[in-house]
């Protein structure tokens, strides 16, 4: 907060529930000019805005969600200015960027979830990746960067991306007392028993992280016969159904068991969830931590339980091959926007990629990462022209083969790590926060491989 208030950029780093969104909600009010928070969620700007509200704090939501009126009306509110939080997605800050958001000059520019500028920003979310461009059109706003779970290679990414200067870094290990760390091997048909048995011993509420919509199915259905109070959260269900889903769960007076993929949780503040269960094994140790930190967070014991498979590895393969562009799919890309910039026409990421043969999201992430490279600029909203020749974007596609193999690499890294979380026989608190760049962390005492180290002695 004093950072924030002397005009230093500042880079949070602290475990969930820490408050981390009290930095720019008790700051905002005392800054003349509106604070912009950028999250990657509608759902959790929506919870984030009712909550504001019901404290009476000036709030805004501007988003692709809302209808003309309600947005009109949120527009008249931000062009008053003065102290506001407005919340927006990455997409609609950069739409308006050059208009109303430029004109109130904010005084803040906070990105929460911050950890997506890395993870998301090359694959299907690229206009993370001009949020550092955006600081000058904004009136170079003081940033502030939030984010539970970040290494230091994470760090570096978001501050170079934001374009922060002389960055103030608050960090504190990703470790929390009142959590119970485990973690069990177990095979094949065997996990569906042992998972059961684990969700019937639990004390209630809990969250059961699946990595496929088909494994939350089979969860939820065999829950559904032990008669375990269940909820079910999944991309291919109806928008109402997951909406009536984390609605039961939300109640105070509901104890259930939600079963969900990792669409299910970010921003959720539910603070009695008594345990996380991961069924199968996340792509990263970051992504564990953020979800297990779902767990416990009024302060009291919780249960933070890994079941591995190492077969469930090959899940987490195919997801990210499916995320990532391939070299094949940059080279149609490129080879497609040569056509267009020698004609010296404009193109949009959806006739790109009609022209290329490949996903919309593809396109829309190779033109963004071209742009960043400094071969392409966007001469109007989502539409783009080339600023460089042909032979220079054509060796570009090599920049970006290069780039793509480096995080192939670091995948295949993210996923050892978990593994070997899986099976450590050391601390599994200390294995987490070297992994988080912590040199010489304490052993917990807690966890389930410092109590068999406590039974043996």
């Amino acid at each position: 907060m004093g950072a924030v208030l002397s005009g230093r950029d500042a880079l949070v780093v602290l475990p969930t529930g820490y408050g981390k969104s009290l930095i720019y909600q008790a700051t905002a009010p005392l800054l003349e000019r509106p604070t912009v928070v950028v999250s990657p969620l509608i759902s959790l700007m929506r919870d984030q805005e009712r909550k504001l509200a019901e404290r009476r704090v000036p709030v805004v939501r501007i988003d692709s969600t809302l209808r003309a009126a309600a947005r009109r009306q949120a527009l008249r509110r931000l062009e008053k200015g003065g102290s506001l939080i407005v919340l927006t997605t990455p997409e609609t800050l950069e739409s308006l960027a050059g208009s109303v958001f430029s004109e109130v000059r904010p005084a803040l520019l906070c990105v929460d979830e911050a950890h997506c500028i890395s993870e998301w920003g090359h694959d299907f979310r690229p206009s993370y990746l001009r949020l550092g461009a955006l600081r000058k059109p904004l009136g170079d706003p003081v940033v502030l960067a939030l984010t539970a779970t970040a290494t230091p290679r994470v760090r570096a990414d978001i501050v170079e991306r934001l374009q922060m200067k002389h960055t103030v870094e608050v960090l504190a290990p990703p470790h929390r007392k009142n959590l119970r760390l485990s973690a069990e091997v177990v095979w094949g048909d065997d996990k569906i028993t042992r998972a059961a048995k684990l969700i019937r011993r639990l004390p209630r509420p809990g969250i059961v992280y699946c990595s496929t919509t088909k494994a939350v199915d089979q969860v939820a259905s065999a829950l559904g016969r032990a008669r375990i109070p269940s909820a079910r959260y999944h991309g291919k269900m109806k928008a109402t159904e997951r909406a009536s889903s984390q609605r039961k769960f939300m109640k105070p007076s509901r104890r259930l068991v939600m079963v969900a993929t990792s669409a299910f949780g970010m921003g959720i503040d539910k603070p009695n969830i008594r345990y996380i269960l991961h069924y199968q094994v996340p792509g990263s140790l970051e992504q564990y931590v953020q979800e297990a930190g779902r767990a416990g967070r009024d302060g009291k014991r919780s249960q933070c339980v890994l079941l591995f498979d190492p077969n469930d590895l090959r899940i987490q393969e195919h997801l990210q091959d499916r995320s990532r562009s391939s070299a094949a799919q940059v080279r149609r890309v490129v080879e497609a926007l040569v056509a267009w910039v020698d004609e010296d026409k404009a193109v949009k990421p959806k006739e790109l990629a009609m022209s290329a043969g490949v996903p919309v999201t593809v396109a829309r992430s190779v033109s963004a990462q071209l742009e960043e490279l400094g071969l392409l600029e966007m001469v109007r909203r989502g539409e783009y022209a080339g600023s460089a020749s042909t032979r220079r974007i054509r060796s570009g596609a090599k920049d970006l083969a290069a780039r793509l193999e480096v995080r192939r690499i670091q995948d295949a890294r993210n996923l050892r790590a978990i593994a070997d979380y899986a099976e450590t026989e050391e601390c599994r608190s200390a294995f987490i926060r070297r992994h988080f760049g912590e040199a010489r962390p304490p052993k917990c005492g807690l966890c389930d491989n410092c109590q068999k180290s406590k039974r043996r002695r």
